[in-house]
């Protein structure tokens, strides 16, 4: 008769392994498609140049590149976007720290009665000490990528939410620019009128005098009137929406409530000159969806729900730990550190779910639905960001040619008010004729000022539309990174 030699332990658990596989493959789910999706892209340009981080500076106005500075170092959404970029990056060290042994060590002390009619040994007391001392090292063999794959959705939110605060500071940055050109129009409004009031109560004065003296009507008299309180009652209209637009700013800088209503808001009066426009030669840039953290971000969101589908799938298989114990136990602490009280334990368990009530199922599905869904969320960023800068373009194009329509009108009926008032003094025309033609004046200079605000408004929407200058060192690090743990 021939003895076999019974299976090695290793064996065995290789054999258990195989079995759990077999069965966790009966019911797996198929792969889901995770490529990244193909969107129908209109045709491109050559790439742009690169435009500066700090595209604001080009406005040449050192009161705005120091209040948009000041924003982007005390604005409050901001700090939370910085806040949510730590809570990422502690996710990611859990992560990583879930794929690393464990080692615990214990010490415990425990004195306990037992009851005298159980069946202890004879001759021995009831009462009885337990003193142990151990240190565990305890890990799970992540065959599957299970660990694997949760640790690179962790890294893949940490980028997304990093290229959400690029999106944020870019946001912020146009957000200043425009509201700091919206409060030097209202100034320079503000001035207009001022001066426009000041010119028109001199003339009220004098023409009362010749009032006085009999050399014109009362109508004349009245009909200034008229135009100067309308003149004056735009003052109190525009002053208040210069408060408005004024502390709407200081709150976008992060200033405190006290700094908000007392302070002011730093600007010099002239507006400044719009740059150039970074434009493409035609059509849109090729390098668009690198340009955009929006885009980027939304990118990372969809690895992210990739990784997080195949981890949800990998919790079909069987998972295997080993753990280890090793430590002194001993009834006397004078013996606790005796050869004898030596204590020691190496264990290795697998444990494949077989019927779970649908709890995996359910967080498969749910994984899956999560990753359609940032995938429509992508698509929407794409289509998104080309409309937008198609827009921009647009607008840019647009109130440039408005400001130069503006500027040409404003000089046209300025001499028409010129030429208007020669004829008035020689008696060829009425007071209501030369009203007119001031107030036509008056109104083209405040387009002008108007079509200025709007032209650096464009200016910032097409920086922000085309990528915002934000560093492109985010993209190359992400890339890398995804190629260096690709298979």
């Amino acid at each position: 008769m021939r003895c076999t030699r019974p299976p090695s332990n290793a064996h065995a658990l290789s054999s258990g392994i195989v079995l759990a596989a077999v069965l966790a493959g009966c019911a797996l789910p198929p792969p889901a498609d995770q490529t990244p999706p193909v969107i129908d892209l209109p045709a491109s340009t050559q790439p742009m140049a690169h435009i500066a981080a700090d595209w604001w500076t080009s406005f040449g106005d050192a009161a705005l590149t120091a209040l948009v500075e000041e924003a982007l170092a005390e604005n409050r959404d901001l700090a939370r976007a910085a806040a949510r970029i730590d809570q990422s990056r502690a996710a990611l060290k859990l992560a990583h720290a879930e794929r690393l042994p464990r080692v615990d060590a214990g010490l415990s002390a425990r004195r306990e009665r037992f009851s005298e009619n159980s069946a202890l040994p004879i001759n021995s007391s009831p009462i009885a000490n337990n003193l142990r001392a151990e240190v565990g090292v305890s890990y799970e063999l992540d065959l599957w990528s299970r660990l694997a794959r949760t640790q690179d959705a962790a890294r893949e939110e940490l980028l997304a939410t990093t290229f959400a605060r690029d999106t944020l500071r870019t946001a912020l940055a146009v957000q200043v620019v425009k509201s700091y050109a919206a409060l030097q129009a209202l100034d320079a409004q503000v001035g207009l009128f001022e001066r426009t009031v000041g010119a028109q109560r001199d003339s009220l004065a004098l023409q009362r005098k010749r009032f006085d003296n009999g050399d014109i009507g009362e109508l004349d008299i009245r009909q200034l009137e008229a135009e100067l309180i309308g003149n004056q009652a735009q003052l109190p209209k525009i002053e208040r929406a210069r408060g408005e637009a004024e502390r709407a700013l200081a709150l976008l800088l992060g200033r405190s409530p006290r700094a908000l209503l007392e302070g002011a808001v730093g600007r010099v009066a002239k507006p400044a000159e719009v740059p150039a426009a970074a434009l493409p030669p035609a059509g849109l840039p090729s390098d668009l969806l690198e340009r955009r953290p929006d885009i980027q971000s939304a990118a990372a969101s969809l690895a992210a729900a990739g990784a997080r589908v195949d981890a949800a799938r990998a919790a079909y298989f069987p998972s295997i730990s080993l753990t280890a114990n090793l430590g002194q136990d001993s009834a006397e602490l004078s013996k606790l550190t005796n050869g004898g009280s030596l204590i020691w334990s190496v264990v290795a368990s697998l444990t494949q779910p077989i019927w779970d009530g649908g709890r995996i199922d359910a967080r498969n599905d749910f994984a899956r639905a999560q990753w359609r869904e940032v995938e429509i969320d992508y698509r929407d960023s794409v289509a998104t960001a080309f409309k937008e800068t198609s827009d921009a373009l647009g607008a840019r194009s647009e109130t440039e040619q408005t400001l130069r329509n503006a500027v040409e009108r404003e000089a046209a009926l300025a001499q028409a008010a010129r030429l208007t008032k020669l004829r008035f003094d020689g008696g060829e025309e009425s007071r209501i004729e030369l009203i007119r033609a001031e107030r036509a004046e008056l109104a083209a200079e405040s387009e002008v000022v108007d079509a200025r605000r709007a032209l650096a408004a464009a200016q910032a929407d097409l920086f922000r539309a085309l990528g915002g200058g934000w560093q492109l060192a985010h993209t190359a690090i992400a890339n890398a990174d995804r190629s260096a743990r690709s298979p």
